[in-house]
């Protein structure tokens, strides 16, 4: 028999893995805006019905963390999510302006712009006494990889994209004797932004590229409920805030940009940006020994991305004098996500799951821009756990998601003009690994 040593062993080595692959995980945005949703892959397989209600697994916590009371024992959860994203524009058409109308714009369309990704998690709860419990989440719930090639016809509205998280949630949750659980405790969370676009030769010919990096680590709090009303129904409700981060970084130019008769000079650079709050709500109903559905819907305020505004600590051209900072319109709105799914407990030793859902973007149409061409999307998806011991069961949850067409319709007198059209899919696989003692 496996001892509790070794169990722990094995926890802290699997969980230990996942915080250093979270450290240099290249998050990719799957779900709307910049949301990571891969955050469970246990939950993965339902299109992530029974975020706020299931507490089958510690990683649902991340969405709930009124889950975390409902634990009869202490349980650790670690796993990981490849993602394969494909994003190509289509119709391509550009034209320069006043500041590069010297430049060529015929690159083709048909490019894949998106980055696969690895997304891993860890979490664990420990049960303090029989009405308390202590949890804590390690994951990566927002990021974003574009990358074009260096001729794309839109280079001077962006060229690469990049925005990394790691977010940290202690929480304490109290289970009163009606069922009720409930829980809070702060967020913690690191983030890195990179931005590049290319430049024009203000003097002649030719072009540079430019790069703004920052980052910042900020706070918020999550708080939540999950009650068993019945030991057949159960309601979820919580919320994230939003977390606004203060970045210090620089911008940076390559050596064609410093190069030029009128030269681009590197600059330290700060600017504000936040990820949004959330609520989140839902049910799930067991009709059986067999059959369980469930229901969630989640609203986030995306209006904190609205323009996004970089302060240079002098002027990165001597000759433009209002280069001392660069700001870009966004103006993006709230959103709705809505998931339906069911479990089926085929024996004591197989589950199977699955889902759809619907993730509508907080982007409007007027101001979709090259850097993030996102629109409304629909999921499918399918899971299943397999109990590998008393103490282990192991997860997979596989999506396929369906992108509408983008349009994109950027116009600008000195950066010239960009059209095109975006069509996406998606593919997700996860793994979810849950040990117990």
């Amino acid at each position: 028999m496996t001892s509790k040593f070794k169990k722990g062993c094995l926890w802290g080595a699997a969980s230990g893995t996942a915080l250093i692959c979270a450290l240099a995980a290249s998050g990719n945005a799957h779900a709307s805006g910049f949301q990571v949703r891969e955050t469970s892959g246990t939950l993965q397989g339902s299109s992530f019905a029974g975020m706020s209600t299931l507490s089958s697994d510690a990683s649902t916590m991340f969405y709930n963390p009124g889950t975390v009371g409902q634990y009869d024992e202490t349980s650790y959860s670690t796993g990981g999510t490849i993602i394969i994203p494909v994003a190509k524009a289509k119709n391509v058409s550009a034209s320069g302006g006043t500041l590069n109308n010297t430049q060529s714009f015929s690159s083709s369309s048909g490019e894949d712009m998106a980055n696969d990704a690895f997304v891993p998690n860890a979490y664990a709860v420990w049960k303090l006494n029989e009405q308390l419990n202590l949890g804590i989440s390690i994951a990566s719930p927002w990021g974003l990889v574009t990358d074009y090639e260096g001729d794309f016809a839109g280079r001077y509205y962006g060229t690469t994209s990049s925005i990394k998280t790691i977010n940290i949630k202690p929480v304490l949750a109290y289970r009163f004797g009606n069922g009720l659980s409930i829980g809070a405790g702060p967020q913690i969370q690191y983030l890195d932004a990179e931005f590049s676009k290319t430049v024009d030769n203000l003097a002649g010919a030719g072009e540079g590229s430019s790069k703004v990096s920052g980052d910042s680590v900020d706070y918020g709090w999550t708080a939540g409920l999950n009650w068993e009303i019945t030991p057949a129904t159960t309601i979820g409700l919580s919320y994230i805030s939003k977390v606004e981060h203060d970045l210090e970084g620089k911008i940076k130019f390559d050596s064609a940009a410093k190069g030029f008769a009128l030269p681009y000079t590197d600059r330290n650079v700060s600017a504000t940006v936040a990820t949004p709050e959330s609520v989140t709500f839902g049910i799930a109903q067991k009709l059986n020994d067999q059959w369980t559905v469930m229901a969630d819907a989640q609203w986030t305020n995306w209006n904190t991305i609205d323009t996004l505004t970089f302060k240079f600590d002098g002027r990165t051209n001597a000759a433009v004098a209002t280069s001392t900072s660069t700001s870009d319109e966004y103006k993006w709105g709230s959103a709705w996500f809505g998931a339906l799914g069911a479990r089926y407990q085929y024996d004591e030793n197989w589950a199977f799951t699955g889902g759809i859902a619907y993730d509508e973007t907080p982007i409007k149409d007027k101001y979709r821009n090259v850097r993030l061409p996102d629109s409304d999307r629909y999921w499918v998806s399918l899971g299943t756990t397999y109990k590998a011991a008393d103490w282990a069961d192991i997860s997979l949850g596989y999506s396929h998601i369906f992108a509408q067409d983008a349009d994109v319709n950027l116009s600008d007198t000195q950066l010239g003009t960009f059209k095109a059209s975006y069509e996406a899919h998606v593919d997700i696989i996860a793994i979810q690994a849950k040990l117990k003692f």
